[in-house]
């Protein structure tokens, strides 16, 4: 059998034909095409008969009422005595079926398609999020740091500024450490070089000794070089201090100190 040319028209009537509504000539015509070999005709066929499978599937059932159940027993209790002859769906009730059909194909698809890409920008927009927090805690950090090196700045570079240097002892005799005091300013910035780390609840403090007693000036760990920096806002006249030392002591700090000194001067 020779296969009708394949036309819109035959596209038109698919939809129709998987949905069960096509019937008369229409389903005639149709049917010997299909039979007369037509793939691509085929092909779209497969195609609308999965659409219909995937939106069977996405129909969630519904419980009849009780009204309904009662209404479908009797009907069917009387299907059995007196079955109608079949109606045929007139050509135009058939195809609105079939646009329903595709409209409703479509919107599933569409659905899919737009739930999809709102996953993608959510997952997208919680990934620019999390990019914008680094961000911001690395500019934060870096301001932190110029501030802290300004600072640093003035005190080093201040005119009569005097340099202590602190050298290591007893369990960490590699370790150095400088002490920047401003005279004019009462303000002093301490470096330390090459100290291990400590242990979990220990902590490194400075101290100076005025008058023969020795005042805390701030607790500080190590970063993983081994280096540090402390601050000490208020330092008496630097006359009245005799030296500088870092020991270890309990985390938080104590007010005499009471571990071993790693470094002096």
């Amino acid at each position: 059998m020779t296969a009708a040319p394949h036309s819109a028209r035959f596209e038109e009537l698919l939809p129709a034909y998987a949905l069960g509504a096509l019937d008369g000539d229409d389903l005639r015509e149709l049917e010997e095409h299909l039979t007369a070999g037509c793939e691509e005709c085929r092909r779209q066929l497969e195609l609308w008969d999965r659409d219909l499978e995937a939106l069977a599937g996405s129909v969630v059932p519904v419980e009849p009422s009780e009204t309904t159940r009662a209404r479908v027993l009797r009907m069917t209790a009387g299907a059995a005595t007196a079955v109608p002859p079949p109606r045929r769906l007139p050509r135009w009730l058939a195809l609105a079926a079939a646009a329903l059909l595709v409209m409703a194909v479509w919107g599933v698809a569409g659905q899919t398609r737009l739930r999809g890409e709102l996953e993608r920008l959510t997952a997208e927009r919680d990934r620019l999020a999390r990019q914008v927090a680094v961000l911001d805690r690395e500019v934060t950090l870096a301001r932190d740091a110029a501030e802290r090196s300004a600072q640093a700045l003035q005190v080093v570079a201040a005119p009569g500024v005097k340099s202590v240097v602190l050298a290591g002892l007893g369990p960490a005799p590699q370790a150095k450490g400088q002490t920047y005091v401003n005279p004019r300013q009462g303000g002093a910035l301490f470096y330390a070089f090459d100290l291990p780390a400590l242990p979990q609840g220990k902590t490194y403090e400075l101290w100076y000794i005025a008058a023969g007693k020795p005042v805390p000036a701030g607790t500080f760990a190590v970063d993983p070089h081994g280096a540090a920096s402390v601050r000490v806002e208020r330092v008496p006249d630097v006359s009245s201090i005799q030296a500088w030392a870092v020991t270890v002591e309990p985390a938080g700090g104590v007010p005499q100190p009471t571990g071993a000194m790693v470094l002096k001067g």
